[in-house]
């Protein structure tokens, strides 16, 4: 039987990781602003920042709501299929307030942490929450990978390489396979029986809130909204490019912007910031690009993508929610679901 690591032996884990996430992040960035200022000097950057087209921000920031709308169109077919029904209004405000905590925290911890609480507490039923985000993922990787599958024609297997392609198809064979294992609670009560006691229980528990299965026809329009969402999200990097006026083809951008998607799903940086920057200048920089116009395009479609969550921060400032939860709240209920 495994036993469970001691709280201060856990905290001290987190301190460690966070700061080899920060001490990454400001080597990329340090590394990338020597680059900038030796080859460019400031003048270039001042002199890009000058040309951006604001109707392409704009798009950007449309793009980014878009991906939201998606997003949440998945969450609640998803919810749906589990028996959780609730108003479409109350699912866009938590993925909102979501965008904005996880903007505070790594990866996706506060987004999908604010969301199973949020709908726990509405329904009373956590682990069937904690369920639906976990085949929302799956899901996810799958809408990445077709994505993938679609721009390849259009430069992204020259921007991405081979491996590249290689480990976001993989990823997603991954993830057909966790869905294949789900839409089944006979086979999922199976594979608990196999696991170490330690995680056999909170798999016995995902294999319950399964009961009566997944419908295809929900997975198959779950897939569809994600397939959306993250073509919107590439869609943005495009959009900054073209507010930049970069010499690129819209087309290469796009499948450049799909690169940068997926090397911030890896956890080795604060919020991304670094890897993303390095990507595009590592797909982008060319005779036409210079370095400080990868990073600014980086930036930029970073940036336009704070919108949402500043729209979910003045949501959660001015909500009269008296039980709304506090960031840490989001994360413990995440660390305690499935």
């Amino acid at each position: 039987m495994q036993s469970t690591p001691p709280p201060a032996k856990r905290s001290l884990k987190m301190r460690v990781l966070v700061a080899l996430k920060v001490l990454v992040t400001l080597s990329l960035l340090g590394f990338l602003v020597h680059q900038m200022w030796q080859r460019d000097g400031i003048d270039a950057l001042v002199e890009r920042l000058q040309q951006i087209e604001p109707i392409w921000v704009a798009g950007a920031i449309a793009l980014h709501f878009g991906a939201v709308t998606a997003g949440v169109l998945r969450w609640r077919t998803l919810l749906a299929s589990r028996g959780l029904s609730l108003p479409l209004s109350t699912l866009y405000r938590s993925f909102l307030v979501g965008r904005f905590i996880g903007a505070f925290t790594p990866s996706t911890t506060g987004l999908d942490g604010y969301r199973l609480w949020d709908v726990g507490r509405r329904t009373g039923e956590v682990v069937k929450s904690g369920a639906v985000i976990l085949i929302e993922k799956l899901v996810g990787l799958i809408g990445m990978a077709t994505v993938c599958v679609l721009l390849l024609p259009f430069g992204l297997m020259d921007r991405l390489g081979f491996a590249g392609v290689s480990m976001a198809i993989g990823m997603a064979g991954v993830a057909l396979l966790g869905l294949l294992l789900l839409s089944s609670p006979t086979r999922t009560a199976w594979v608990a029986t196999k696991l170490p006691k330690a995680l056999s229980g909170r798999a016995e528990k995902l294999a319950a809130s399964l009961a009566g299965g997944l419908s295809w026809s929900s997975l198959g329009l779950a897939l569809l909204m994600g397939i959306t969402s993250h073509a919107c999200l590439s869609g943005t990097f495009a959009a900054a490019g073209l507010a930049l006026q970069l010499d690129v083809s819209p087309l290469v951008l796009l499948a450049v912007g799909n690169a940068i998607v997926i090397s911030v799903l890896l956890p080795i940086s604060v919020g991304g910031v670094g890897v993303r920057e390095g990507v595009a200048v590592a797909l982008l920089v060319s005779s036409t690009v210079t370095t400080t116009d990868a990073v600014a395009l980086a930036v930029l479609g970073y940036l336009t993508g704070q919108a949402p969550a500043l729209l979910g921060g003045l949501l959660l400032t001015f909500s009269s929610d008296k039980d709304r939860p506090q960031p840490a709240l989001a994360g413990a209920a995440l660390a305690a679901s499935v």
